[in-house]
């Protein structure tokens, strides 16, 4: 078949045309984003096991994010592209609740990836040289592990929800619950092998211009707006975590 005839055959039917093209670059898309997403997680397990931040590894780190966005801005592009096909030529299509379960999922999504691109990518940059997690307190941990866990969970929950059709015209609701569940058991996922691999944390008194000293030293330093540093006790002197091998 030459060239001619291959245009001739694309544009004998070109909203059939127009759709493949979408389809084909939504999955270009969410191979992108899905791919990059996976990469990124699985530095962050190299981090809990050999816990040194390289420079190496955070210029990877940053491609691989910007990978990420490219993937998310064509999932969007696409998906337009799609509604905009049910309101011309499918419009029973737009009745199909698991549609926008899927929209409302790479919402959750887009939003966790600006959490990341504005306040976890320059903290993990501020750590070149040293552990990513040294010197955490559970609260600040527990923000990082979340936005890796909802980052590879809705990553993958678009996938599967585009690879079952049995789930057509389903209800929107059950589908979010069930997205809202494994939410829940990855974050949960992700602080149980923290706590199996980082080393526990005891509670200590330091003094006050032991305190302040730390506070200067720290200060030269850039952290995210989710990093804060403890309370003082009612004796003046300051309660700070302090990491102890187990």
């Amino acid at each position: 078949m030459d060239l001619a005839a291959l245009i001739e055959k694309l544009s004998a039917d070109p909203v059939a045309t127009y759709k493949s093209t979408l389809t084909t670059f939504h999955l270009v898309g969410l191979v992108l984003g899905l791919g990059a997403a996976t990469l990124l997680d699985l530095i962050i397990v190299r981090f809990l096991i050999k816990n040194k931040v390289t420079n190496e590894y955070c210029h990877v780190i940053e491609f691989s994010s910007k990978v990420v966005t490219i993937g998310l801005t064509i999932l969007w592009l696409t998906g337009l592209g799609f509604l905009i096909h049910y309101a011309l030529f499918d419009p029973i299509k737009l009745t199909n609740e698991k549609v926008w379960a899927k929209i409302a999922i790479v919402g959750v999504l887009t939003l966790n990836g600006m959490f990341i691109h504005r306040t976890v990518l320059p903290f993990v940059r501020s750590r070149i040289g040293n552990a990513l997690f040294d010197g955490l307190l559970p609260r600040q941990r527990s923000v990082l592990f979340a936005s890796g866990a909802i980052s590879a969970t809705s990553w993958y929950v678009p996938l599967v929800l585009g690879s079952l059709p049995q789930l057509n015209f389903s209800p929107a609701l059950p589908i979010l619950v069930a997205y809202g569940l494994l939410l829940t058991v990855a974050i949960a996922a992700t602080h149980g092998l923290a706590r199996v691999v980082l080393p526990r944390f005891s509670t200590v008194t330091i003094p006050l211009d032991e305190y302040e000293t730390l506070v200067n030293q720290a200060s030269t330093v850039p952290m995210p707006s989710f990093v804060t540093f403890p309370p003082f006790g009612n004796d003046g002197t300051l309660i700070a975590d302090f990491r102890r091998r187990a």
